[in-house]
């Protein structure tokens, strides 16, 4: 009988799983994000002034 017997096998890691689909793509995303390529995307919610209270009469 070995004293050793388990010390024999190298220790094998279980295989990492692939990475779910929403996490790759959100890593791609945030990847952009922080590098010098991000770029502003012009929005239609920006602040326009107008006249208060313009169809008030008195």
């Amino acid at each position: 009988m070995k004293a050793a017997s388990h010390a024999d096998r190298a220790p094998q890691a279980p295989e990492a799983p692939a990475e779910r689909p929403d996490l790759s793509a959100w890593r791609q995303r945030h990847a952009l994000r922080q590098s010098n390529a991000a770029q502003p995307i012009p929005s239609a919610r920006t602040y326009r002034r107008t006249a208060k209270h313009r169809k008030r009469e008195w």
